[in-house]
């Protein structure tokens, strides 16, 4: 489930009892004076909502408002999150993106159910290569399309969603395996923003720690990334050092189906050239969470995916969704199916609430997430 609530305040802030649930069937509110989000921007992340929920896998929740003073937005976020109680009660699959945007402040909460070392490094990525940038260049819509598509994915990949597949995986740290919707190198890509840590809270000193330890854990595994990627490389046939060219030279000696995954920014590709033996290595990056998936025909990761409900999940069996990939690069359509599990009870209280507003309830967070701000 998503939810986008964008609200505009007075001043001295908006207190956490003042934000309103949306009405049911809604996932989005904008009470922000300018009225931020767009029609179809609004569309796009009910239907997210829609989807995540439908599946049973989780609750995601966006909130907007102009400004949190005197209280720190990190603490107002955290507030709310277990004030409404983000989450179905027993899984605490919940996330919430929090927006305060006159302070220019962008925090992400996870439900305890999906705050492990890798989702916590997820929601890293999310804010740093999804949020911040978008606001940074003056595009709140696409920071908020951006970022709710990346905590869904977030959830969707979740250790608690894919119990025996993730078990059964390698940490995305590792880039000796190919991994699903990933390629292996995509830990080491290098974020172009950087994230910032939690703020940490006099008044909710559990806050600090949790979220604290993750931002650190978060900031040294991309730190160790960008030197990865940028660590010197020598010729293995002369053993000259290697060049590293810029973006614009980097283009001549990339095919196609390359060039096309660099401009809808679902891969990076560095080229190391070599002067004596007029050679040039390519090296492929990826990133933890894209809008495009790769193609079955051509390989390329410029397919853009949409799915549709075949049938919905109950409380008494699973759904059926049809997912469908077209592919930008060679035009290729594939198509299959996917079974959901059945959706979760929620508890007597939220069971009433939900007649009034959109559902959630049950949901706990101890503090783990990321920060940002532009």
């Amino acid at each position: 489930m998503v939810l986008f609530c964008a609200l505009g305040t007075p001043a001295l802030g908006v207190t956490v009892e003042r934000v309103p649930r949306p009405a049911v069937g809604s996932w989005t509110v904008d009470l922000t004076p300018s009225h931020v989000l767009r029609p179809e921007v609004r569309a796009e992340v009910d239907e997210m909502a829609r989807s995540l929920n439908d599946r049973g896998l989780g609750q995601l929740m966006v909130v907007m408002v102009d400004t949190t003073s005197p209280q720190r937005s990190r603490e107002f976020a955290m507030e709310l999150f277990n004030r409404w109680g983000i989450g179905h009660p027993g899984r605490d699959d919940g996330a919430l993106l929090f927006i305060a945007y006159a302070d220019r402040k962008a925090e992400i909460i996870l439900g305890d159910g999906v705050d492990e070392p890798d989702d916590q490094v997820a929601s890293d990525v999310v804010m740093a290569q999804e949020i911040v940038p978008a606001f940074k260049r003056g595009d709140p819509n696409d920071a908020v399309r951006g970022g709710a598509q990346g905590l869904k994915e977030l959830i969707e990949n979740s250790r608690l969603n894919n119990p025996v597949a993730v078990a059964d995986a390698p940490s995305a740290a590792s880039d000796d395996v190919e991994l699903t919707d990933w390629d292996r190198e995509a830990f080491l890509r290098t974020p172009h923003m950087e994230v910032i840590t939690v703020e940490e809270s006099s008044s909710s000193p559990n806050v600090g720690l949790f979220a604290g330890a993750a931002g650190v854990l978060g900031a040294a595994g991309l730190a160790g990334s960008a030197w990865l990627r940028r660590r010197p490389r020598k010729c293995r046939t002369c053993g000259t050092p290697r060049v590293r060219l810029s973006e614009a030279e980097d283009d001549a000696h990339l095919d196609p189906g390359q060039r096309h995954e660099e401009q809808l920014g679902s891969m990076d590709y560095d080229v190391w050239w070599c002067a004596p033996c007029e050679d040039a290595a390519v090296e492929r990056y990826g990133r933890f969470f894209s809008r495009f998936k790769r193609c079955k025909k051509c390989g390329y990761v410029t397919g853009k995916q949409t799915s549709r409900t075949l049938r919905s999940a109950t409380y008494d069996h699973g759904g059926e969704v049809m997912v469908t990939v077209r592919c930008g690069h060679c035009e290729h359509v594939s198509t299959s199916r996917h079974s959901t599990p059945r959706r979760t009870r929620s508890s007597s209280s939220s069971s009433s609430s939900s007649s009034r507003s959109s559902s959630s309830g049950g949901g706990r967070s101890s503090g783990g997430g990321s920060s940002g701000s532009w």
